[in-house]
């Protein structure tokens, strides 16, 4: 064998001992770890958390250690490292090993190799990788049966550690509280889809209705009796007893509908265990489709419906209901389907159909209800329904349709008059802008033909007021003195609609008892016919810009006489009624009290569970599991009345029961007990406020 083969053996010797070693410790280590947590765990029953973290920071312990030894070694993968360290142990080698493995003077000197030949340092190199090995080796082999020496129980805890497994650091004895570790496993309902939960000494117990709840614990001083309630068992009274096998006592039960104690007896040794039932929620339902209430005018053709639904453990089934009422007065008669049913099989689930209106038979006058209805698939305490709101089309009768009949109607006279005197003062202006780019005779003959559409409008406003005065042949008639178109009686039209603004309302006017004219429009229009009536005197010579101030009184007059003729089609207003007197800080005081906040209701029940939670706290000194019991009592009467309050006290009995400092959670229970609750508002049976 060559000196390099023998060189590259011992290489590999080193290198295996080396990471054997290296292994070793890390190993080591990590039974280490676990030996301290699971002995620190026989003493004091480590948390959840903390026993899960246990296996992770061996393995880190492991790989760290094992990492600083392997750089410790210094072997590398060559065999001049391997030559070194044979070396530095034999100097009478004087580097003839490393000049030996040199490729450049590998078998190139024979003197070397004949020094290389007279050293034997094998047994150095076995020697070393047996020492480097002894030592981690010893270290695994204690730890190992330091932990085989433990409970089996409480290795698992460290190892594989659960929920539940408080049972597995406990031992029985007839000497043992058989109450003092109690695990609690829950096995809910199979339609709700959920994991089996295993608890370790809870204080309360919170399951869906019916699920199935077993409660473990080991054998120890007197047989476990339970009893549903807080009173003890007495004679003939309906208890159960726990069953044992080897070195465990088993007790079934099934959560209630109503929040209920247990309490557990064993000769001497007494726990309290609450249990709270979590309700199955109903299924929500949206009806979308149709999406608000209507009246159809005949019932004929298709109505599209949908509906969306979801519930906390899953969907059964849905379909969409319909009712038709049909009838009046007393008489009513009523008939009810099912439209799109579906199943489901997840937790949410649409649901869809088509409504033949035609198929129903639906006549004028009758009621069409439809919502959707969804079921859960709770098997237990039966399925919960939910329903969606409902929806009501409704036929018109024939009888409801418009009485009157309302003909399209031409725009009123005094719209029209407006219309066109607006449009002879546009023409007169007009021509007034043009006076100096046309003719002498042009200009007035333009100023002419529209003094003819003056007199031709002014002749029509003479025959609405005449026709309203009672004189139906208006200017043509035989009544000269009523007459319009003679410049005479011009003043004379307007005494006569001075003396009707001033005469009483009612009265008469010209002794003719058959005239009563509204004043409100008839002055207006008078005062129009006296403006047009100097507007075409100054037109028929010629003057159309003296003609524009009398134009612009005659249209404001007939924008005046259309607002009074205006109806406004709108509802009956309010009537305002003001107190002067109060207005004007006048009149006296009625004593009358302002509107005041009210208070939030008083519970007289407050001040008894205050009470009760200081006589609980004076027992935390002397007797601590009788005030771990009094807390569970006063917490199982405030589960439907104060959640949080609740929630603080349970707290607190938690960290009483674990041994641990509980005034923090002692100070915030006491302060939550004795707030006021903010209880919500209770709901109807249609899932609104009373």
């Amino acid at each position: 064998m060559t000196t390099l083969e023998r060189v590259e053996r011992a290489r590999r010797t080193l290198r295996a001992a080396a990471i054997g070693a290296a292994v070793l410790r890390g190993a080591a280590v990590a039974l280490a770890v676990l030996l301290l947590a699971a002995t620190v765990d026989a003493f004091v029953s480590l948390p959840t958390g903390a026993r899960q973290a246990v296996p992770v920071l061996a393995l880190i312990a492991a790989i760290v250690v094992f990492a600083r030894r392997w750089r410790r070694a210094a072997v590398r993968a060559d065999a001049g490292s391997a030559a070194l360290w044979i070396e530095a142990r034999f100097p009478s080698l004087r580097y003839a090993l490393v000049t030996a493995v040199d490729p450049r003077y590998a078998g190139r000197v024979p003197e070397i190799e004949r020094v290389a030949a007279e050293v034997e340092f094998e047994p150095a190199v076995i020697k070393a990788a047996r020492r480097a090995l002894t030592g981690p080796t010893i270290a695994v082999a204690v730890f190992a049966v330091l932990l085989l020496l433990l409970p089996s129980g409480a290795i698992a805890r460290v190892v594989r550690p659960a929920a539940g497994d408080a049972l597995s650091r406990a031992r029985g004895g007839s000497h043992v509280n058989p109450l003092a570790t109690v695990v609690v496993r829950v096995s809910p309902p199979a339609y709700a889809g959920l994991r089996d939960e295993s608890l370790d000494n809870p204080a309360s117990v919170r399951a869906l209705v019916g699920s199935s709840i077993t409660i473990e614990g080991v054998v120890g001083d007197g047989a476990v009796v339970a009893t549903l309630g807080t009173t003890a068992p007495a004679s003939g009274e309906a208890h159960t007893n726990a069953v044992s096998t080897a070195d465990r006592w088993h007790l079934a039960l099934t959560m209630p509908a109503t929040p209920t104690a247990v309490r557990l007896r064993a000769a001497s040794h007494e726990r309290l265990l609450l249990l709270e039932p979590a309700p199955d929620s109903a299924p929500v339902v949206l009806l979308t489709l149709p999406g608000r209430d209507s009246i159809l005018r005949k019932p004929t053709g298709t109505i599209r419906l949908a509906a969306t639904a979801s519930d906390d453990y899953g969907l059964a089934s849905g379909a969409f209901e319909l009712i038709v009422s049909s009838g009046s007065g007393e008489n009513f008669t009523f008939k009810s389907r099912t439209l799109g049913a579906v199943t489901f099989t997840s937790r949410t689930g649409e649901l869809a159909a088509t409504l033949s209106l035609d198929s129903i038979g639906l006549q004028p006058g009758d009621m069409l209800h439809l919502r959707a209805v969804v079921r859960d698939r709770n098997n237990v305490s039966g399925p919960g329904v939910g329903t969606s709101d409902t929806r009501t089309l409704r036929i018109a009768r024939s009888d409801e349709y418009d009485s009157v009949a309302v003909d399209p109607a031409p725009p009123p006279e005094a719209e029209k008059n407006a219309l066109s005197q607006r449009m002879i003062l546009m023409m007169a202006q007009a021509l007034e802008k043009k006076r100096s780019k046309i003719s002498h005779a042009q200009f007035v003959s333009e100023s002419r033909a529209i003094a003819v559409d003056q007199t031709r409008l002014r002749k029509r406003v003479g025959e609405i007021v005449f026709t309203r005065l009672g004189e139906d042949t208006g200017e043509e008639g035989d009544a000269a003195d009523k007459r319009l178109d003679r410049p005479v009686n011009a003043d004379s039209v307007l005494a006569a609609a001075d003396r009707l603004a001033s005469a009483p309302v009612g009265t008469a006017l010209e002794g003719n008892e058959d005239e009563t004219p509204l004043v409100a429009t008839n002055r207006p229009l008078l005062e129009a016919y006296n403006a047009m009536w100097s507007a075409s005197g100054e037109l028929e010579i010629g003057e159309p810009g003296k003609a524009i101030p009398f134009m612009k009184k005659a249209l404001d007059a007939l924008q005046a006489a259309r607002s009074a003729e205006r109806i406004y089609l709108r509802g009956k207003t309010r009537a305002v009624v003001v107190d002067i007197d109060r207005v004007r800080l006048q009149g006296k005081d009625k004593g009358s009290a302002s509107a005041r906040t009210p208070r939030q209701p008083a519970d007289p029940a407050r001040d008894q569970r205050v009470a009760r939670f200081d006589a609980a706290l004076l027992l935390t000194r002397t007797a601590p599991s009788a005030a771990v019991d009094s807390l569970l009592l006063l917490r199982l009467d405030l589960l439907d009345r104060d959640a949080g309050a609740a929630r603080a006290i349970e707290t607190a009995a938690n960290a009483l029961r674990g041994g641990k400092d509980a005034t923090d959670a002692l100070i915030r229970a006491r302060r939550a007990l004795a707030a006021v609750p903010s209880t919500p508002i209770a709901l109807t049976a249609w899932g609104s406020p009373p």
